[in-house]
């Protein structure tokens, strides 16, 4: 155990008062939750109950997506106000929430890689699309998305409580700052380390060469509207937004580059991500708009009734 690793010394990582900062990552939560369900909520209404919508892959990928957002927020908002009401964490409870989250971050990555390559092959091979993604590839590929993102972080959960062995509570629940509690050379340094680097750089590569793709053929006048440039540039900022916190809270950052301000600002940033989410690939779909205003009519309609 590094002689590092004792609760002083963690504690002196703190810049700001813990009171004070778990207040604003509270309100922040709180704000950003309520502000996602509100956009999120009509969506996961109408699509679940329109086959036709259902039979585009991209629908279901969002439909995951959008819940996978959700209760990522929400287990978020229930740590800052019990961290805000409570005197902290312990070890292990840190361990499983950064577990949790860590998994769900994976599965947000790895869908909206997957509704990058949709993309693609909807719009370049239009007459292969359903061939690619028939009803059982579509099943296949959520159901191994959610499968591998599960298993990924529960090895590296079984790891951590293994590997950490110390008591004691800590004020902030932030996986990194354990660090001193680990050695580079350790099986959970090298896992996280290598994993990271491993998925990462594969998925971000395969969304970078999505946009590439659409962006040469926007070039070359295939599809050169101006709805699809702000589709294509609201996408591209949304995907920015969401991959900042990810890298940010990745191992492949040192420890001693992390601080309460920039903890607090990567939090902001995640959030106005994920509330794009909904914008970017739900309401700027006509064929959605045109169901989401059926749903609205039939509701008006039977209330007069």
């Amino acid at each position: 155990m590094d002689v590092a690793c004792n609760v002083t010394v963690l504690e002196a990582q703190e810049q700001i008062n813990s009171t004070i900062y778990h207040l604003i990552k509270m309100v922040s939560m709180c704000v950003s939750y309520s502000l996602n369900t509100m956009l999120s909520v009509p969506l996961l209404l109408v699509i679940p109950r329109s086959p036709s919508l259902l039979r585009h892959t991209r629908f279901l990928l969002l439909i995951h997506l959008l819940l996978c957002n959700n209760l990522q927020q929400l287990i978020w908002t229930i740590k800052e106000v019990l961290l805000g009401c409570g005197e902290g964490f312990s070890v292990t409870q840190c361990l499983i929430f950064s577990a949790t989250n860590q998994a769900l971050s994976l599965v947000e990555l790895f869908l909206s890689t997957a509704l990058a390559v949709d993309r693609v092959v909807a719009i370049k091979w239009p007459l292969h699309y359903e061939f690619f993604t028939c009803t059982r590839r579509k099943g296949a590929t959520v159901a191994s998305i959610w499968m591998l993102s599960v298993l990924l972080s529960s090895v590296g959960l079984c790891i951590s409580l293994t590997t950490i062995q110390v008591r004691f509570t800590l004020p902030r629940c932030r996986f990194f700052v354990l660090t001193p509690c680990l050695s580079m050379t350790s099986a959970l340094g090298l896992y996280c380390t290598v994993g990271t680097a491993l998925v990462l750089p594969l998925c971000y590569l395969t969304i970078l060469a999505c946009f590439c793709l659409l962006c040469w053929d926007m070039r070359a006048g295939l599809f050169s509207t101006t709805r699809a440039y702000v589709t294509l540039t609201l996408q591209a900022v949304q995907t920015i937004l969401f991959s900042i916190p990810v890298i940010m809270g990745s191992y492949l950052i040192p420890g001693y580059l992390h601080n309460d301000t920039i903890d607090i600002a990567t939090t902001i940033i995640y959030n106005l991500g994920v509330s794009l989410v909904p914008l970017v690939y739900g309401y700027r779909s006509r064929e959605l708009q045109q169901r989401i205003r059926q749903a609205a009519h039939l509701k008006l309609s039977s209330q007069n009734q």
